[in-house]
């Protein structure tokens, strides 16, 4: 029994859409999304350039793209894209071996056959049990794929979320697929650790915690921490950086972050890192340089919503959806470190104004997006924030007010900073990449003639 195609539901739209879906627009999308699935590896280029069409889609599709703007947006993305690679057959008849499939986590070349497996596998047990087994199991070779999913700057969360919230197990399938065949920064042995160090440590988590906001700028305090990643390490600050050099501090103030076992309290910190991750991402800023929000820690936001999907689902066991939820606020700080810590601006975003939009407001902003020539990162960050404001509406104000620093229009203010900042622009100099790190602003598109730091228009 094969699985079936993709085929988007009006009955699973996902957790935020803007509104009605244009009419033709399902059929439109999923054609495309059948299409990349068929023709397109999930990286581009060697080692770990990510195929964004189906997060692209998909966003473009629920903040209301009509079928034109959908394939524009494919369109956008077919040029870098290469061929999916043959399946090994020989090595796919051995994958049912869990041991042979963890010995084989990190084959790029091994995409498809990767993929062929775990479609294999949702045709015999059905998707949500595949998820269960390969993530969700507690055993070695799920506890690694736990941590793959995490890997590459959160694209297989993303990906694999992508499937969970539209009930897509073709899309699911990419996503393990993309997690085991992706390369490693080594998280998971910073995973491991801060979760020995949080059951080790003798604190009820029932104990009112340290706000996620408080550890990030405990790690900018941190000399340790702080100095850990260097401009000369590269791509791999979090890597030679972060794990290489600062594990155990890392570790240590990582495994800080805890979650009771309540639904409550999951919703409330998953809500929470949502909260602290749209802030660290508009918080940072160099005085004299145009705005920019950081590549990496855009991807923690971006991938905020599909914690959000997660913490959801019902047939997931709690503990697991809370394992969940901690390991990726772990990451958000340590991604935190790894872009430098940069200093947070609590006026950052608060104070930020643009005579280009001051008066546009959510449905505009989705407008606009959708039709950007991208690659989705920028639709994708806009309707994760306004995933963040719905879900952080209840616990800004009041007892948790200072677990959340994200409050009132912040969300709509940062969402108008992602689009005054990556409008028109080619990709490479739409973000900034490793804030933290003054030799990030020194690129020419980034100078400031004006001098502000507050409020600087793209463009001028």
């Amino acid at each position: 029994m094969a699985l079936p195609p993709i085929q988007l539901s009006s009955s699973h739209l996902g957790v935020f859409k803007a509104g009605d879906i244009v009419p033709g627009a399902l059929e439109e999308c999923n054609g495309l999304l059948e299409k990349n699935h068929e023709a397109y590896h999930i990286f581009f280029r060697d080692p770990a350039f990510h195929n964004h069409m189906v997060h692209s889609l998909l966003t473009c599709l629920t903040l209301g793209a009509p079928p034109d703007v959908l394939q524009d947006r494919y369109n956008d993305l077919v040029p870098i894209q290469r061929k999916i690679p043959e399946i090994d057959t020989v090595l796919l008849e051995k994958l049912s071996d869990p041991d042979v499939l963890h010995a084989s986590i990190g084959q790029i070349h091994q995409y498809h056959t990767f993929l062929a497996f775990f479609k294999r596998e949702m045709a015999s047990k059905g998707w949500k049990e595949v998820v269960q087994e390969y993530l969700f199991s507690r055993t070695k070779l799920a506890d690694r794929m736990l941590a793959q999913i995490l890997e590459g700057a959160y694209h297989p969360i993303i990906h694999l979320g992508f499937g969970i919230e539209f009930d897509q197990p073709a899309i699911v399938a990419e996503g393990l697929a993309q997690a085991a065949s992706h390369d490693r920064m080594n998280i998971e042995t910073l995973f491991f650790k801060a979760e020995r160090l949080a059951s080790d440590s003798g604190l009820s988590p029932s104990l009112k915690p340290k706000p996620l906001v408080q550890l990030a700028h405990e790690a900018r305090t941190n000399d340790k921490l702080r100095t850990a990643p260097r401009w000369s390490d590269l791509g791999n600050k979090m890597k030679d950086g972060v794990v290489g050099r600062a594990l155990d501090e890392m570790a240590h103030l990582a495994a800080q972050f805890r979650i009771p076992l309540t639904e409550k309290d999951l919703d409330r910190r998953t809500a929470e890192m949502v909260s602290t991750c749209a802030y660290l991402a508009g918080s940072v800023h160099v005085a004299g340089r145009q705005r920019k929000i950081d590549f990496f820690v855009m991807h923690s936001v971006t991938s905020s919503i599909f914690c959000t999907v997660v913490a959801r689902q019902g047939w997931i066991a709690l503990a697991d959806r809370v394992r969940l939820v901690e390991w990726k606020a772990r990451l958000d700080l340590a991604w935190y470190v790894a872009t430098g810590c940069g200093p947070l601006d609590d006026n950052g975003i608060s104070g930020y104004a643009s005579p280009e939009n001051e008066d546009m407001e959510w449905e505009e902003l989705f407008y606009q997006v959708v039709r950007e020539s991208d690659d989705g990162h920028a639709a994708k960050f806009i309707r994760a924030l306004k995933n963040g404001e719905e879900t952080g509406k209840a616990y800004e104000n009041g007892e948790w007010g200072d677990f959340f620093p994200m409050k009132g229009d912040m969300w709509l203010k940062l969402a108008r900073m992602c689009q005054d900042t990556t409008k028109g622009l080619p990709w490479e100099i739409k973000w900034v990449f490793f804030a933290g790190f003054e030799e990030g602003w020194k690129r020419p598109d980034l100078a400031d003639p004006l001098g502000r730091s507050k409020g600087p228009v793209n463009g001028f």
